[in-house]
This record gives structure tokens, sequence and C-alpha cells, in this order.
């Protein structure tokens, strides 16, 4: 793991125990947008945090994938049946082309980053400073 990767797990396992009470209705609002442009029945959740979008996205299959295990650590004690990964968005270690949606709300600091998603869905939603990516497109 870089320097940058490590400090970004270290401040997201630090926040984790708050991220909810501080961020939750944000990244709430941000998952009900995302909805609109969800298909199919597997869906990888990159940056996924605490699994707030557990719930909203059932009853597909999610896969929930984090930098932080902290973060990890509250989405399974939210859904404790949920499937975890705590890998880094730029290195997911999946097979190409095995979701049919990925989302990525407020993980890339550039949308253009995101589009490395496209090789493990056909669909990519994506947000990060207020701006959205769908699909290649961005709105």
């Amino acid at each position: 793991m870089n320097y940058y990767v490590e400090r970004v797990a270290e401040y997201y396992d630090k926040l984790a125990n708050i991220y909810d009470e501080l961020y939750g209705q944000e990244q709430t609002v941000k998952y009900l947008k995302a909805l609109a442009y969800v298909k199919g029945s597997r869906i990888l959740d990159v940056g996924c945090g605490t699994g707030l979008g557990l719930g909203l996205l059932s009853p597909r299959y999610v896969l929930c994938v984090d930098i932080s295990l902290g973060m990890l650590r509250r989405a399974t004690a939210r859904n404790p049946d949920a499937d975890l990964l705590l890998a880094d968005a730029y290195l997911l270690p999946l097979r190409q082309k095995s979701f049919d949606t990925a989302l990525a709300i407020t993980v890339f600091e550039r949308l253009d980053d995101a589009r490395a998603l496209a090789d493990f869905a056909e669909v990519v939603v994506a947000e990060t400073l207020g701006r959205w990516l769908v699909s290649g497109a961005k709105i």
C-alpha cells in the first residue's frame, strides 16, 4: 500500500464511528439520486463506507468495497450478511464485467478516474464534488 492510500485509510478509520452522524444524510441523498441509474442485479459499491447504500440497493446483490477497515466494520454492523472487500478503488481484485452497475459516491477526486470502474461494470455511476458521471457522460 502506498503512503497516500495508507493515509486515506487511516483518516476514514478514525472517522468511521461518527461518519453517519456527520455525512449520513448527505450520502443517503446521493444514493437515492444514483438509484435512477442502477441497472441489473449485481452491484459494485466502491467506497461503500458504513454501508448506507445497502438497504437502498436491496434486494440486489451488492459487493461493498472500501479502503477503510473501520468503515467496513460499521457496514458489517449495519448488515452482518453483507459481502465486503477491503481494497483500493484503483486496484480492484475483481474479474472484468462481473457486475451490472458500479457505484462510486464521493470516492474519486476526478470523475475521469471513475472510468476505471468500467472494466468491472457496464454502467458506471460516480459522484464527486457535486458532479455526476453516468456511463461516461458527465452531468
